[in-house]
């Protein structure tokens, strides 16, 4: 049997259940994973003592290092942030290697479609949680409608990556589950698009946290929603000519939104203003430098003040708000530990502090999609829900729902039972339909 390589780069929080998948199946299958990390130490923590595992530290900046083992593996996961996939791609498509991600097809790798298929190379991309699992749970519902010869009007697609109801002990309702700094610059730099009753509608970041919805989610309840990036792409993705209206959003539990939109308004999650001498700064002060001049007699009654008077607020909503900033401290004199960095950086580093799962906590993805569709003349609706818990802080739904797609379709690469090539996203039937089917056996069941 013929030794074949895996290249998986990054080993963060969401790889666990990537790399012993791999591990696992690379033990009768002649498979070789290298796990790089730019911390070595975690590379190793995720190898343990598997004898198919090699871990190794990279920089990504390490251009000679980086091209040396990507020049030696069959194939190339990336686990790295999603502006770092680009140059990784162009390296794959150099030495003619196939590629996977979980994140966004970016249009720079888009433009790579023609010279990927030419070379017979497969990059899978969006094949994690959302993206990944809701295209190809959304395309089974879509096939499924249209083998009955249902015509789909509206498509709304909901994900969220929670906290457990029980280990819910914030007053955000919200807990990281994943990349802490994705979480702050969600929704930037916008607008979110959308199709609704065939009008484009856009949505610009500053109204996206404002404008929420409230969705029944069935056999669990509420949730607000916020307009996910741009909906319009999935027109054509899921080949729905049909649909007048299409609507991807994010889900968090009630408040969070009216928090978040009081932050975004302030401007706390603007990237781009670099500040200096952060270490200097308390949190109050920081709160202030955002705050409209006025002769309120302290930063927490100037704050009430604007959530009245400008946020238009009524006084739960604002009794809610001051509960929230009181619990990131915002009123204390607690000082920054970083020098400099811009107001998203501060935010990050006050948010880090309190939203960490606690030792025991479990997370909980939701994914709840909705159809309307027209059959023998009359408008008729199906859902497809996923709730789906973690089991601890460390074995996360969302390690799991990112990771064991991405992994299942390495597996079935390898084994030539996918025989795709092009810059790609897992809504044909003969890459979704073998995955969904093994994910269930992990608990990753619609109903």
């Amino acid at each position: 049997m013929v030794l074949k390589k895996i290249l998986v780069l990054g080993a963060g929080r969401s790889s666990i259940y990537l790399i012993e998948y791999l591990l696992k199946h690379a033990e009768h299958n002649a498979w070789q994973v290298t796990i790089a990390d730019l911390h070595e130490a975690a590379a190793k923590q995720k190898a343990g003592d598997s004898p198919a595992a090699r871990a190794i530290g990279l920089d990504l900046k390490d251009a000679t290092k980086l091209r040396n083992e990507v020049a030696a593996a069959d194939v190339v996961v990336s686990l790295m942030p999603a502006d770092m996939h680009i140059h990784v791609a162009q390296l794959c498509l150099e030495l003619g290697k196939s590629m996977f991600t979980a994140s966004y097809i970016s249009d720079a790798m888009q433009a790579m479609q023609a010279e990927v298929t030419a070379k017979g190379l497969l990059f899978l991309n969006e094949i994690g949680c959302d993206p990944g699992i809701d295209h190809m749970s959304t395309m089974e519902l879509i096939d499924g409608i249209r083998a009955k010869g249902g015509v789909i009007k509206a498509l709304y697609s909901y994900t969220g990556g929670l906290v457990a109801r029980d280990c819910d002990t914030n007053p955000w309702h919200y807990k990281f589950s994943w990349n802490p700094r994705n979480v702050v610059m969600a929704a930037q730099p916008g607008p979110a698009r959308y199709l609704a009753n065939d009008y484009i509608r856009f949505k610009p970041y500053n109204r996206i946290f404002r404008e929420f919805e409230s969705v029944e989610v069935p056999d669990f309840g509420p949730l607000d929603a916020y307009a996910n990036r741009d909906s319009l792409p999935y027109k054509d993705y899921y080949d729905l000519a049909s649909a007048h209206t299409i609507l991807r959003a994010t889900f968090r539990y009630p408040d969070f939104c009216q928090g978040w939109a009081i932050l975004v308004f302030l401007g706390l999650t603007n990237d781009q203003l670099q500040l200096q001498n952060c270490d200097q700064l308390n949190y109050r002060d920081f709160l202030n430098m955002f705050l409209p001049p006025d002769d309120s007699p302290t930063v927490r009654e100037g704050f009430e003040r604007l959530l009245r008077e400008r946020m238009n607020l009524d006084e739960a909503q604002i009794a809610t708000t001051l509960v929230q900033f009181d619990y990131l401290d915002f009123f204390s004199d607690r000082k920054f530990k970083r020098t400099n960095g811009s107001p998203a950086d501060l935010l990050l580093e006050m948010l880090e502090r309190k939203w960490q799962l606690a030792p025991g906590d479990r997370d909980l993805i939701v994914m709840h999609h909705c159809l309307e569709y027209e059959l023998a003349g009359e408008i008729k609706t199906e859902t497809s829900t996923l709730l789906l818990e973690g089991e601890n802080e460390t074995y996360t739904a969302m390690a799991k729902t990112v990771g064991l797609p991405l992994a299942i379709a390495v597996r079935l690469f390898l084994e030539e039972k996918i025989k795709l090539s092009g810059v790609l996203i897992p809504t044909d039937k003969a890459l979704y339909q073998p995955i969904m089917e093994e994910l269930k056996a992990y608990g990753v069941q619609f109903k």
